[in-house]
């Protein structure tokens, strides 16, 4: 069932969104063996979707300064200073890198325009046009294509390759062939992304379910900061696309049944360009107060509204929302309000890795949004993952093929004995789930899960309502031993991989919900109902997890406070 052609490589890249392609250049400047693996086609990666913009700052009345101190203030003081100041000093040159691949930035003259996001001093979030993601992932790609890298698409990672707290490379199963392969390296950067999809309300694709976090944990590398789930407070509802930050940075207003901009009671300087925190924390609040608008299908919302911006600011800056509009709802924003409801966005935690990218298993590393550092702690500002992406990708790179220059020879005979083990312990796998007698199937355990994680691990959280998910999620990851699948040729590879994700995604949300139970504080994107204060004399660390032969073990590391000190959050 093993492939025979055994693929080597100095360094390993897992995942072909931003980081994945940052990584693989900059790695391809040391070493002559660099590998991409993608479980998608890569401009199908989720990076592609970000249209937001990404962040730097303009020279002129803002600063790097500046920079780092809205970072660490959005992050609530939970993001690692040192590594922030490595984040905005990288901006520029990423920036000049962007635009010397090709990338056009929006300019009036030779001035790249800017808009100012929530959590911002000052408006320094650039765009392409409203594709930013899709400009830079094309321009990454094309250097790609130019280049000595080998990319190999449709390969789900199913494990790392791991012995002695080494990494000896991956072993994948070829979606297109239904063939188990193993990718052998001296190096390995994971850079596969969010894990969002594990939410039932979700701007998150369908791919994004936490391959790289899951099989990272499971090798022995240590989880960071989980419970710090990031929900953006405009998603259509019903269909939870995507309202870009764009929009409220150009005027759009956020409005209760009353026609109120109810943000001015909870960020009156800052309004609609507060947090995405404060502002999803303020939306669930009217809601609770009866102050939302009512759909039938739907529930509950709020109205985000343009009608008071002029037609030319509309159709020069927010055509692709207005298009969203007529497409998905047959709303003209021109004339109509879109209904929004937060939507889970991103994920703060994830593998814990140094300020090279270091993992704690050797030989391994991370980047991007499946790597935590913390460089935006307990919540994200808008502008900053795309540019995470860049700065950390390149990092990871560097640091992976100049580490692989300095080992000796590849130890085939131990990569080969992990493969013969990985083999073994797939086919039982793929045994007991063909062979089963039993008829659920993955989609019921999935919904479930899903529900289960809106429902409880969601904005506001409580001891009560995690520990019934916990139990909940306990006894989907039984009904995981009764698992059918379709036992055809045509079909089964389709299957066997939505049930290895599904696996990731029940280890990580059982992950997300013990980390929220410990974390008994409210602090950024994590609200706990019954410790709904800021605790900075005991809780001003970073939670830890790391799988253990009995479950797991949780421990704390305290925040990088090098620079700034602590300051209540007024917006």
């Amino acid at each position: 069932m093993v492939d025979s052609n055994i693929h080597f490589s100095d360094v390993l890249v897992i995942g072909s969104g931003l980081a994945g392609q940052s990584s693989a250049l900059a790695a391809s400047k040391y070493s002559n063996h660099v590998t991409i693996l993608s479980k998608v086609p890569v401009m199908r990666s989720h990076s592609v979707a970000a249209a937001g913009g990404i962040n730097s700052v303009s020279g002129s009345e803002d600063s790097i300064d500046d920079h780092f101190v809205d970072i660490v203030k959005g992050s609530d003081y939970l993001a690692d200073q040192n590594a922030v100041k490595i984040l905005v000093k990288n901006t520029l040159l990423e920036i000049a890198f962007l635009e010397e691949l090709g990338v056009k930035f929006d300019k009036i003259g030779d001035k790249i325009l800017r808009n100012k996001f929530g959590g911002a001093t000052f408006a320094r979030t650039l765009n392409s046009s409203d594709k930013t993601g899709l400009s830079i992932m094309d321009s990454l790609f094309n250097s790609i294509k130019h280049s000595n890298i080998s990319l190999f698409e449709g390969f789900h990672v199913i494990d790392l390759l791991v012995q002695n707290n080494t990494c000896f490379g991956v072993m994948t199963f070829d979606m297109k062939n239904a063939q188990l392969t193993p990718f052998f390296s001296k190096t390995t950067i994971l850079a596969t992304g969010p894990f969002g999809y594990l939410f039932n309300n979700t701007t998150n694709s369908i791919i994004c379910t936490g391959d790289g976090v899951a099989i990272a944990y499971r090798a022995g590398a240590s989880l960071k900061d989980m419970e710090f789930v990031q929900f953006h407070p405009t998603s259509l509802i019903g269909s939870n696309i995507l309202i870009t930050e764009r929009a409220r940075a150009k005027g759009a207003y956020l409005l209760n049944n009353k026609g109120e901009r109810f943000m001015e009671k909870y960020a009156p300087k800052s309004m609609e360009l507060a947090p995405r925190d404060i502002i999803s924390r303020a939306m669930v609040k009217e809601i609770k107060l009866g102050l939302a608008f009512e759909d039938d299908e739907y529930g509950s919302y709020v109205e985000l509204s343009f009608t008071h911006l002029s037609e030319a600011v509309i159709l020069k800056s927010l055509k692709d929302i207005r298009d969203i509009g007529l497409h998905f709802t047959k709303t003209d924003i021109m004339t109509e309000p879109l209904k929004v409801i937060p939507a889970q966005h991103y994920m703060m935690g994830g593998i814990s890795v140094d300020l090279n990218c270091n993992t704690d298993v050797n030989s391994l590393y991370a980047a991007g949004e499946c790597a935590c550092l913390s460089v935006h702690g307990a919540n994200r500002l808008g502008g900053n993952s795309l540019l995470e992406c860049l700065v950390f990708g390149r990092i990871s790179g560097k640091s992976a093929s100049i580490y692989s220059q300095s080992l000796s020879d590849f130890d085939y005979d131990i990569a080969n004995r992990l493969v013969l083990t990985q083999e073994s312990r797939f086919k039982k796998t793929i045994n007991s789930i063909l062979d089963s007698s039993e008829n659920l199937n993955i989609s019921h355990i999935l919904k479930e899960m899903k529900i289960i994680m809106n429902s409880h691990a969601s904005i506001s959280r409580n001891k009560k309502s995690l520990q019934y998910a916990k139990e909940q999620l306990s006894k989907l990851q039984i009904l995981m031993n009764d698992v059918c699948i379709n036992n055809s040729n045509t079909y089964s590879n389709l299957e066997l991989c939505s049930y290895f994700e599904l696996h990731n995604m029940l280890d990580l949300s059982e992950i997300i919900i013990e980390s929220s139970l410990e974390r008994k504080e409210s602090r950024g994107s994590h609200f706990r109902l019954d410790y709904p204060v800021r605790n900075d004399k005991e809780w001003l660390n970073h939670i830890l997890i790391k799988k253990i032969d009995s479950g797991f073990n949780l421990s704390i590391k305290p925040v990088d406070l090098s620079d700034l000190s602590l300051e209540t959050r007024n917006y």
